[in-house]
């Protein structure tokens, strides 16, 4: 198994390296200053162990570059100095699992093992659409990497659409999907919600208004 450390600090670093290859894994380390020498595409690492707070790169950026590049490589964070919210964003932006620094060698182990059993295809845990993060299980949506605080129905709203992107949504499914139950078709209640959840992203072009139909969120291109 090929595990590639992404650290700025040499004596983390140093430290997970020993415990890793003296328990048989094949180990590289990195800082992330050096992160373009590692060829993603190729896929030749089945593990990522990646510092939570890094000191050149955001790791919420760089854990969106490699996800870009390769879907199916473990990632799994290392906090030391993290706090909740950052552990959080770490995950939403595509990390598998996050372990507090300094460690239990056997945790760490159990963590990797944990993550390996896991079936190598991604399912969509994760959704994403242009500068907006969709954690689907944890109903939590972020932007630019910050969060966006939204109602239950204005998220239900939101995921529904991306989801569906680049196909026309009538006002009718909408209702009927997000809302669970159909109203009459001058009911304003999806373009009321519409209109809040434009504000809370704060892009209008986001969800396009199709007049006298429904609305579509369309790839950027």
């Amino acid at each position: 198994m090929n595990i590639l450390i992404i650290e700025d600090y040499p004596s983390v670093a140093q430290i997970t390296k020993n415990i890793l290859e003296s328990n048989g894994y094949k180990v590289e380390v990195k800082a992330s200053k050096n992160i373009r020498e590692v060829k993603l595409k190729e896929n030749v690492h089945d593990l990522m162990i990646i510092d939570v707070n890094l000191k050149d790169l955001k790791s919420e950026n760089l854990i969106n570059h490699i996800r870009k590049e390769v879907k199916t490589v473990l990632i799994l964070g290392l906090a030391s100095k993290a706090t909740w919210k950052e552990k959080v964003l770490f995950l939403n932006a595509g990390a598998d699992d996050v372990l507090d620094y300094p460690y239990a060698i056997q945790e760490l182990l159990a963590r990797i093992n944990s993550l390996m059993r896991r079936p190598k295809v991604r399912l969509d845990k994760y959704l994403r659409y242009r500068d907006i993060n969709i954690d689907t299980d944890l109903k939590y949506v972020t932007k630019d990497n910050k969060e966006v605080p939204l109602r239950r129905r204005e998220y239900n709203l939101l995921e529904y659409l991306v989801r569906n992107k680049n196909r026309m949504i009538s006002r009718s499914e909408l209702l009927d999907k997000v809302w669970d139950y159909r109203r009459i078709t001058t009911s304003n209640t999806v373009d009321v919600h519409v209109k809040r959840l434009r504000d809370k992203l704060k892009k209008d072009e986001i969800i396009t208004t199709v007049h006298g139909f429904g609305y579509v969120v369309k790839d950027a291109d």
